[in-house]
């Protein structure tokens, strides 16, 4: 398992603060999930229980097990995993997908594309549990390892993924992905393509 240096934005001051990007999903990890994030999500639960929120309007991935997740995706070799830390804590984690879809855009149709399945945040970078946000930078980060993974496997940067409704605009707006609209084979979630050239731009130093 290997680790790129990357640089995460601490809240409020906005310095960078280094940080870890590994190319796959350790069993310490995990530890360090249900350790940490696991508690806090729970609570989170019980918190919103007690306030009788509707479930509609609770955060959609509390009930993510990454656990089951990375060791269904570890004996399929399409399917590549990725973590971030910060500080010898947990920050992120995704797992993209190689041969799940080809691209729908008019641009790219049929051509292969990195699919993301599912990206996770810390419950602490995250204000509607937490309600402040310690680290800014973690989704961005797990959509530029989306985007080189395509290009190292030939795919040119293009990516896809279904969003959940709370993250949609961070898609459409932050990472200037192309929105296709609700797809009615997915639950209506709403799917997102980027490009090559769109990829290009997500990438390019500010």
């Amino acid at each position: 398992m290997e680790k790129s240096d990357i640089y995460l934005q601490r809240s409020g001051t906005r310095e960078d603060v280094d940080a870890e990007l590994w190319d796959d999903i350790s069993d310490l990890h995990l530890d360090l999930w249900r350790s940490t994030w696991v508690p806090m999500l729970d609570h989170t639960v019980r918190r919103l229980q007690s306030a009788a929120v509707p479930r509609e309007n609770w955060p959609q991935d509390l009930h993510w097990d990454w656990g089951k997740k990375t060791d269904w995706s570890r004996s399929l070799l399409t399917l590549q995993r990725f973590a971030i830390t910060c500080g010898g804590a947990l920050q992120g984690l995704t797992l993209v997908n190689l041969t799940k879809l080809t691209a729908r855009l008019p641009s790219q149709r049929g051509k292969d594309l990195a699919y993301i399945e599912f990206v996770s945040t810390a419950p602490w970078n995250r204000p509607e549990i937490a309600g402040v946000q310690q680290f800014h930078g973690i989704g961005i980060n797990m959509v530029r390892a989306a985007i080189e993974l395509s290009r190292n496997e030939g795919f040119h940067g293009r990516i896809g993924l279904h969003s959940l409704i709370q993250a949609a605009s961070f898609y459409s707006g932050t990472c200037g992905m192309s929105a296709l609209g609700p797809d009615r084979h997915y639950d209506d979630l709403d799917y997102f393509e980027m490009t090559p050239t769109q990829a290009d731009a997500f990438c390019r130093p500010a």
